[in-house]
């Protein structure tokens, strides 16, 4: 009986011990059809992550107790046209960057998210590893397309442009977050060198942090960040790297608005210290068991006797088949002036200046 009763006990603190830990297999596949109208070359054929990227990740949480948890977050992009992977390494694409793609790859790799975390329930989260930048997270809230698909504004495309490396992920960062104080929230970000630009471990350190606060309808925040680099005159976007972002949405019940802005500078004076700037309005509508989604954005590069401009129109619409499964469309248009020459969905464009259509048709599965 009390080998029996000890064996009981064990397993007993055995179930309570996996009940306090969780491990998840998480992805999203959302395939579309692709359709890209430009001035010297059109396009069609299926792509990936018209609504959301395509993805596969593994994240989990333990209870240490006493209100302490520890987290992981491993996720890897991947193209659902032809199965290959998505490095993720750097934000933008050929069809949206004005200065082509930074960093692709075939291989699957954990590179939208590798992260551990210690989580408490009074004081917030430290988060360590390869992670979304601040100054993207504010500067891309104000996006009602989600920064996917032939609808995302030009706030990434634009920042993409002057400081790439960073625009959207880094890695070898430390991120404290904070609770929410009553609305205000906040996170500080550091990080240490290697965030793909051919720079020593050394080179690439930075920092940068967030403000912001919601309560009720309003989500409004602020950001700012500040990457190191030794000045590279064979490299447009290498040197010492400032970014900002602002970002507010406000709940109507009827509609959410949504207003946006994104700067980004990067010291090089071969160059004439190339900045670009952009702004975004934006508006969600839910109808029935789908939503309506619009957004104007403008995008503005400037360096040595550059000044391109892009104005960016996007309507589209999500229909929910069920919580996890969405079929939508999404239609944009821009208008390059000064020189720009972004085109959508793969076209093409003969010279700057000229405009651009792009149609996306897709089905998205959350898992």
């Amino acid at each position: 009986m009390k080998k029996f009763a000890t064996l009981a006990v064990l397993a007993a603190a055995s179930a309570a011990s996996f009940a306090q830990s969780s491990v998840t297999l998480f992805g999203v596949a959302d395939g579309n059809i692709q359709v890209g109208r430009g001035s010297a070359n059109n396009k069609t054929g299926v792509g990936s992550g018209g609504n959301a990227s395509s993805r596969i990740g593994f994240r989990g949480i333990e209870d240490l107790g006493g209100g302490l948890k520890a987290g992981f977050w491993l996720e890897a992009g991947y193209n659902q046209d032809d199965g290959t992977g998505n490095s993720n390494l750097a934000s933008g694409t050929t069809s949206n960057n004005q200065f082509g793609a930074d960093a692709s790859g075939a291989g699957l790799r954990f590179a939208r998210r590798a992260t551990v975390s210690l989580i408490g329930d009074s004081w917030g989260e430290i988060r360590l590893g390869r992670d979304f930048s601040l100054q993207y997270l504010t500067g891309s809230a104000a996006d009602v397309f989600g920064d996917n698909g032939v609808g995302a504004s030009l706030a990434t495309t634009y920042a993409v442009n002057v400081s790439g490396p960073v625009a959207t992920r880094l890695s070898n960062s430390v991120t404290y977050f904070t609770p929410n104080f009553g609305g205000v929230y906040g996170a500080l970000q550091a990080y240490r060198g290697e965030q793909n630009a051919g720079a020593t471990k050394d080179n690439g350190n930075g920092y940068s942090g967030r403000l912001g606060y919601k309560n009720g309808p309003i989500d409004v925040s602020v950001a700012y960040g500040k990457t190191d680099y030794a000045s590279d005159p064979a490299n447009f976007r290498i040197g010492d790297i400032k970014e900002w972002g602002a970002a507010a949405a406000y709940d109507f019940g009827v509609a959410t608005a949504t207003l946006g802005y994104r700067k980004a500078e990067v010291k090089n004076a071969v160059f004439g210290d190339p900045e670009s700037t952009a702004y975004i309005v934006g508006a969600k509508v839910p109808v029935g068991a789908g939503e309506i989604r619009a957004s104007y954005s403008r995008g503005e590069l400037e360096y040595t006797g550059v000044d391109a401009k892009a104005d960016k129109y996007a309507i589209g619409y999500v229909h929910n088949l069920s919580k996890r499964t969405a079929l939508y469309s999404t239609f944009a248009y821009v208008k390059n002036k000064g020189g720009s020459g972004i085109a959508l969905n793969g076209s093409s464009l003969t010279s700057a200046n000229d405009s651009s259509k792009g149609l996306d048709i897709g089905l998205r599965h959350a898992f």
